[in-house]
C-alpha cells in the first residue's frame, strides 16, 4: 500500500508558526532570570505545588521512584543548559540510576521542540535527541533545523516530520507550558521571578540552575517524608 504524501505547504506553515512563536516567548530563551531579581523568599519559602504526572510526560527513570523532579526548561536557555551538563549527570549517578529519583521534563516554547522530543522517543532515539538539542540549540533557526537534528541521529525523516505538526504532539507540548504557568501560580511565583529552568521536586520549587548540593539537600529530605 502506497503511503501517505508529504505535503510540503504544511512545513511552510510550521515555519511561520515556529517564528512567532519564538519571538513570543523569547523570554525563556535569553538565560535564566534577570540580574535584578531576588529569589530568596522563593527558595527559602518553600511551596509544594500538587503535581501529577501524565501519560503523555516524557519520564526519566523508575515510574516507581518515591521522588519525583518536574523540569520546566528551554533549549535556548543557558542556564537549563549548564543544569544538563554539569548537574543533571550527577542525579541521573546518584539517585535515577539507583531507582531513588525519576525526571519529568517539560520543555517550553516553541511547542515544536517539545513535539520533536515525542518523535524522538516514538522511534526510540529520545536521550540521544535530547542532548543534541541541547549541543545545537544555537543552529535551530526554522522547522527543517529540528528535522536535520533528527536525520543525524538516523530518524526517519518521513516520519519525524510528519510526527513534528501531529496535532496532538503539539497539543501535549502547549499543555506543559500551560502547567508550568499554573505550577508557578500555585506556588505563588511572582511574574518577574518565573523562568528557566524551574523544578518541582514532589511539588517543593526550585528556582534556577542550582548546585548539585541543593537537590542533594531536597532530594534526602523528601526520601525521609
Amino acid at each position: 500500500m502506497e503511503g501517505k504524501k508529504f505535503n510540503p505547504y504544511l512545513i511552510i506553515i510550521v515555519v511561520l508558526v515556529l517564528a512567532v512563536v519564538v519571538f513570543a516567548y523569547d523570554k525563556w530563551g535569553n538565560g535564566f532570570l534577570p540580574a535584578s531579581v531576588n529569589t530568596d523568599n522563593v527558595n527559602n519559602n518553600p511551596s509544594v505545588v500538587d503535581t501529577k504526572v501524565s501519560d503523555s510526560d516524557i519520564v526519566i527513570g523508575s515510574v516507581d521512584a518515591p521522588v519525583t523532579i518536574v523540569e520546566y526548561f528551554s533549549y535556548f536557555c543557558g542556564y537549563c543548559k549548564l543544569f544538563h551538563d554539569e548537574i543533571y549527570p550527577n542525579i541521573v549517578e546518584k539517585y535515577i540510576s539507583t531507582g531513588k529519583v525519576k525526571m519529568v521534563i517539560r520543555v517550553f516554547p516553541p511547542v515544536e521542540l517539545g513535539a520533536s522530543l515525542l518523535c524522538a522517543q516514538e522511534q526510540d532515539k529520545f536521550t540521544e535527541f535530547h542532548n543534541l538539542l541541547y549541543e545545537k540549540s544555537n543552529e535551530i533557526e526554522k522547522i527543517e533545523d529540528i528535522v536535520v537534528i533528527a536525520e543525524t541521529l538516523g530518524l526517519n525523516k518521513d516520519e519525524f516530520s510528519q510526527c513534528l505538526i501531529n496535532e496532538d504532539k503539539l497539543k501535549i507540548a502547549e499543555n506543559w507550558y500551560n502547567q508550568g504557568q499554573k505550577d508557578f501560580e500555585n506556588a505563588g511565583v511572582p511574574e518577574e521571578q518565573r523562568g528557566t529552568p524551574t523544578f518541582l521536586v514532589n511539588g517543593e520549587i526550585m528556582i534556577g540552575a542550582q548546585p548539585f548540593e541543593s537537590f542533594v539537600e531536597v532530594i534526602e529530605r523528601k526520601l525521609t517524608e
